[in-house]
């Protein structure tokens, strides 16, 4: 009887579907938190939760405790109803928030520091102004940090007459204004794109600018523009592409090896599909290139992918979505099927693809892995907020993870299937990511005969993938937003939902 109480054991723990014990606490439900609410989850500090919330042109900070009930709520009543855009910067015990909006024919950028309970320290600080005219352009401020966080990036583009103004202000964690340089780029807007700026943990600040063949999803030249912190130059290195056509690169910045990664989809030369990923390694101080590698994607990759693609397409659609940096130089690549279509008196037609890869800082849980982003879509998008959403069937479908060592040679590649789709929004579709350090965690919904399930994948550093059970819930009628997660601990994930027509907040103890 032991040994089969044994042999039963093993079994169990060595089944592809491990059970492995969720537990989800619901926040409290606010009347006014309604499907227009505007939110961004910031994050745990200490024992508590905060999310700031925007709607009806009022924005406050709710304050959650750890059973998900609302134990403070904090209005922001120094920053503009006309705010244009917000973003969030934060700290084990504080955050930073920096806005923007427009009053008469000036732009505004201004910020503040914020404790852990929603409170303003010291005064708001205006970041920046520009004044146009009203038949111009608005100047809209992006803000980007560093993995550290104490680099942060304010930068403005100004794209005129082909001359591209790029302003650049560097602060460190106090706001502290440590550089500022104004540079002027020219540039020809029809073959010519320049990519979002980027910035390391010792202040260089790096970005793309790629020159379209004829063509516009083909690239055949890639640039790499890097400024070191109180420098005036920028230098500008030459990715070689070794006779293959492109798509925009992203950038990964590796601080722990002092180095840049490069990454885009590549094509056959007169060939329209991709074939593979080329990558280039740019080191730091001389700016370099060190390693470039064209690989080809394999069959085995194809042969797994859900449904039956036509090989020769069988890539077209994926869009680089996150790079996981590995210790000892190596990096895995997550790419994710994406693509729109529009809808005719309901039948689908004009396939179009707009992805793309949104990098937003995050610190992760490590052991092997470090430097896992948290996302890359920024913040939900309420119901209805384009007039043609109706129309508009999006498609999120596998997942593949492609791992590479140092010298960028494969050395494994693995596929979650996953088919899902929607009308008129995506809030509830594509995944969310939980760093565990040993493994990561894909969370994505799935509908079971009708039925919507949250799945949890979990990818393994030899490439392997571990389905666990799927998450069980007490209650009924709630709808998850896997992609607007954010992990808060380290087998911990806040994740937005919808319920009877309103937002709320799942809290997810792995």
């Amino acid at each position: 009887m032991k040994y089969i109480l044994l042999i039963m054991l093993l079994i169990a723990i060595n089944s592809s579907n491990i059970v492995v014990a969720q537990n989800i606490t619901y926040s409290e439900i606010e009347r006014n938190d309604n499907r227009n609410l505007n939110f961004e989850i910031l994050g745990k500090f200490g024992d508590n939760f905060l999310i700031y919330k925007n709607i009806y042109k009022k924005q406050f900070i709710t304050i959650y405790n750890n059973n998900m009930t609302i134990k403070e709520i904090v209005n922001i009543d120094f920053v503009s109803d006309r705010v244009s855009n917000i973003d969030f910067i934060t700290y084990p015990n504080y955050f930073i928030m920096v806005w923007q909006y427009q009053k008469g024919n000036t732009m505004y950028c201004k910020a503040a520091k914020m404790s852990a309970n929603g409170a303003l320290q010291g005064e708001v600080l205006q970041l920046d102004e520009n004044r146009e005219s009203y038949f111009s352009n608005n100047t809209s401020y992006n803000i980007t940090w560093s993995e550290n966080k104490k680099m942060i990036l304010l930068y403005k583009i100004q794209a005129k007459n082909d001359v591209f103004n790029l302003t650049t202000k560097v602060y460190d964690e106090n706001l502290l204004k440590l550089d500022s340089t104004k540079k002027i780029i020219s540039y020809n807007d029809r073959r010519e794109v320049f990519g979002d700026l980027q910035i390391d943990d010792e202040g260089t600040y790096v970005f793309s600018k790629v020159i379209q063949n004829a063509r516009p999803e083909f690239v055949n030249t890639v640039e790499i523009n890097a400024k070191k912190l109180f420098s005036d130059t920028i230098h500008i290195v030459t990715v070689p592409l070794n006779n293959v056509l492109v798509q925009e690169p992203v950038i990964k910045i590796d601080n722990l090896n002092g180095r840049f990664l490069v990454n885009t989809f590549a094509y056959k030369k007169n060939v329209g599909n991709v074939d593979g990923i080329l990558t280039a390694i740019m080191s730091r101080y001389p700016y370099t290139i060190q390693n470039t590698a064209v690989n080809v994607f394999n069959d085995s990759i194809k042969s797994k992918l859900s449904g039956k693609p036509d090989w020769r397409t069988a890539y077209d659609n994926f869009n680089l979505r996150n790079v996981i940096l590995k210790k000892d130089g190596g990096f895995i690549i997550t790419t994710e099927e994406y693509y729109k279509q529009r809808r005719y008196g309901g039948a689908y037609d004009d396939r179009f693809n707009s992805g793309g890869f949104y990098n937003n800082r995050y610190y992760g849980y490590t052991s092997d892995y470090y430097l896992y982003n948290r996302g890359y879509y920024g913040y939900y998008r309420p119901f209805g907020d384009q007039n043609n959403t109706r129309d508009i069937v999006y498609n999120y479908n596998d997942i593949v993870s492609i791992s590479f060592n140092s010298n960028l040679q494969p050395q494994w590649s693995s596929v979650i299937n996953k088919t899902t789709s929607d009308v008129e929004t995506d809030n509830f579709l594509s995944f969310a990511n939980m760093n565990a350090g040993a493994e990561v965690h894909f969370l994505f919904l799935q509908k079971d005969n009708n039925r919507q399930i949250l799945s949890d994948f979990a990818l393994q550093p030899n490439g392997s993938v571990i389905r666990y059970a799927t998450l069980k819930s007490r209650e009924a009628g709630f709808s998850f937003m896997p992609k607007l997660a954010r992990q808060t601990g380290a087998r911990q994930v806040l994740m937005p939902c919808v319920v009877r027509n309103n937002i709320a907040f799942a809290k997810i103890d792995f």
